[in-house]
Formats: structure tokens, sequence, C-alpha cells
């Protein structure tokens, strides 16, 4: 059987946080046009590698999270969407706590680099975004 790829791991990892929505569409490299649906996106241009050792490789997977919301200028809509993602953060967080990561072998930490922010609107939605971590350690042969 063949090895699921990272982002399939991490997209299944965060499938299990209670902050979702329980029907909601949660994808990878995709926001479809409709509201409460996600998205797990690996980020591009970065370095994979940490730092090498003898005994094998410090590595990290930069990838984020994205949502697309109702926004409005409804104040207690947009902070429920911002509640959200502070959730999401404080879930990350917890798990990383109790040591409790996605199906990845050697990963050690699991968090995020930002808050949760606005990453683009429309008329009445917007797109939410924070971006996120993982740190792995690969052992030689």
């Amino acid at each position: 059987m063949e090895e699921k790829a990272m982002i399939d791991k991490v997209r299944e990892y965060i499938a299990t946080c209670p902050y979702l929505k329980e029907y909601a569409e949660l994808n990878v490299e995709y926001l479809a046009d409709k509201v409460e649906t996600y998205s797990v996106n690996e980020n591009v241009g970065y370095n994979p590698v940490v730092q090498e050792y003898l005994e094998g490789t410090e590595m990290q997977f930069l990838f984020t999270f994205d949502s697309k919301l109702h926004w409005n200028e409804d104040t207690q809509n947009n902070i429920n969407n911002s509640k959200f993602f502070e959730n999401f953060r404080n879930w990350l967080k917890e798990n990383n706590k109790d040591e409790i990561f996605p199906d990845i072998q050697g990963v050690y930490e699991i968090g995020t680099n930002t808050k949760g922010y606005i990453f683009a609107t429309s008329e009445n939605e917007a797109i939410y975004r924070i971006q996120c971590y993982i740190y792995y350690f690969e052992k030689e042969g």
C-alpha cells in the first residue's frame, strides 16, 4: 500500500478539530466557492530542511489553513470568525502540549506562525488564513 502524502496526513489530522462544522468540506489546495469550507495548503518557496545532523535531518512542513466564511457589517459574525481561528490555534497548542500529532514519522511539534487573519474578501464572504508548521525528524537510513 502506498504511503499517504504529507498534506493528506495533515488534512486527516485537521479534520479531527472539534471546531470545524460537522459536515464542512475540508479540501487540499482548493477552497470551494461557498461559505464554511476549509482548505489545507502547502506553502511555496520554503526549504523543508531545517538542520542536518549525522543521525538524520530536522525537517519542517509549512502550510496554511484557510476558510471561507460569511463576512459583513455584523460585528458578532466577524467576532465569531476570529474566535474560530483563536480556538483552532489553541487546539493546536493543546495537542502540541499533549503530544497529539498527525500520523507523520518523527513529528515533535505542531503550531501556528500567525493568528487567523483576513486574506481576501468579496461582497459578503472572506477567506481567513492561519499559517502553520510541523517540525519532524527524519532519521538516516
